[in-house]
């Protein structure tokens, strides 16, 4: 492996590097879930690695490189007013820990779009298939009788090795959506067979984020954005129909599933005990309140302006986190981490909107505009989303494939032919 890094270009050696994620991330969640608490996570180490080396990749355009150094001085703002306020310099090293994975799927969508634009999709998409492997086995380990549940309370669903349930139901989302858009494209029948089996997957995880987060994505592929100019009736018709006979089974079969199953009396418990909005949102309206009561009572005027940083917000309410991920970035970085939000978010947005008006060139930019709703809505409901440690590289990698042109996969289908 190390001749390998040596000899390749350093976008390819992350790009390699980067195949250990999930790995690692199942090593962590073992460490973690058996009590092995080291000084700084494996997982925090591997991921520091592969952003710095990132860093390293953006120092050759400069515009980059110094809007990444301004993003994370930005978001460091709070973080150096909490030190003079209460000399505390542990919060310092704490804080840029944990901006990083705020700051991954933006490092992330740099590299992957400057590296899309010169290379092909091959080696990406090779990263994206081996990941959804590592994650879906984890999955289904569960049913051998391996790995852990997504709750402890009565052994329910399956989260592998993994730590973070929250999180490996965004992943999951993220990298069934690429793998089966790009099946999409090559044979429809199989599509609906990956449709199906990514399905189980989600029911196996046993989140409401995942069953209907896969089920939605799933009918959406293979519905064009409907455009004034040229709306197509025939396809339209025929997804109509397929989306008639299908949706009906899937609920069918899924519903027994469940019922059959202890997560039947997980959700009766919780909707029995909650009103709606509660037991839709997981408790998380009432955190919501919790929260802003600190927010207006403890925060100073100008903490209410700049934050207090990731590490006192978490301190300040004693770790009970909103888990909704544009609030949970307003009560620790305020306006100024809420403007860099949403100003990511709108520039993904518009850039997608305006490579869709030549979709014939531009494959992925209705994709991509469809998952950054898709995952905007998630993260406003389910949170770890856009703060996933384990999904923020994907995350910007799939807002990057609308670089992906006609014209490279064209070269990647010809080359392939050749070899």
């Amino acid at each position: 492996m190390k001749n390998l890094i040596y000899k390749l270009p350093l976008d390819k050696s992350i790009i390699y590097l980067m195949l250990f994620l999930l790995p690692i991330d199942m090593v962590n969640g073992f460490l973690l879930t058996n009590n092995i608490i080291l000084p700084i996570s494996i997982s925090q180490a591997f991921k520091m690695l592969i952003v710095l080396l990132i860093f390293l990749n953006l120092a050759q355009y400069p515009k980059q490189f110094f809007l990444s150094i301004f993003i994370i001085l930005v978001l460091m703002v709070p973080s150096f007013f909490q030190l003079f306020k209460n000399l505390d310099f542990s919060l310092l090293m704490n804080d840029l820990i944990k901006i990083t994975k705020y700051v991954i799927p933006i490092f992330a969508f740099l590299f992957f779009r400057n590296y899309l634009k010169k290379d092909t999709s091959k080696l990406v998409f090779k990263l994206v298939n081996f990941s959804y492997f590592i994650l879906v086995i984890n999955i289904l380990l569960k049913h051998l009788g391996v790995g852990y549940p997504m709750y402890n309370f009565g052994d329910i669903g399956s989260k592998g090795f993994f730590y973070a349930g929250n999180e490996v139901s965004a992943l999951l989302l993220i990298l069934s959506s690429i793998v089966s858009f790009n099946l999409w494209k090559r044979n429809k029948f199989f599509y609906v067979l990956m449709a199906l089996f990514n399905i189980v997957v989600a029911l196996s995880i046993a989140s409401k984020t995942s069953v209907f987060g896969v089920i939605l994505i799933h009918i959406l592929i293979p519905i064009k954005r409907p455009t004034i100019r040229k709306i197509n009736l025939k396809i339209f018709a025929n997804v109509f129909l397929v989306t008639l006979i299908l949706l009906p089974a899937i609920v069918y079969y899924g519903w027994s599933y469940v019922k059959a199953s202890s997560i039947y009396n997980r959700l009766y418990y919780f909707y029995d005990k909650f009103d709606f909005l509660t037991f839709i949102l997981s408790n998380r309206n009432v955190f919501l309140k919790d929260s802003l009561q600190v927010y207006l009572q403890e925060y100073n005027f100008l903490e209410k302006i700049i934050g207090v940083g990731q590490t006192s917000y978490e301190q300040m309410n004693h770790l009970k986190l909103v888990e909704i991920d544009v609030v949970d970035i307003f009560f620790a970085y305020a306006f100024i981490g809420l403007f860099l939000f949403i100003f990511a978010l709108l520039f993904v947005g518009v850039q997608a909107v305006i490579f869709s008006k030549n979709i014939e060139k531009y494959l992925y930019a209705n994709f991509v505009l469809m998952m950054l709703l898709i995952l905007f809505v998630i993260s406003s409901t389910a949170g770890h989303v856009f703060s996933s440690g384990m999904a923020g590289i994907y995350i910007g990698l799939i807002f990057s494939l609308f670089y992906i042109s006609k014209a490279s996969c064209k070269n990647e289908v010809l080359s392939q032919e050749l070899q």
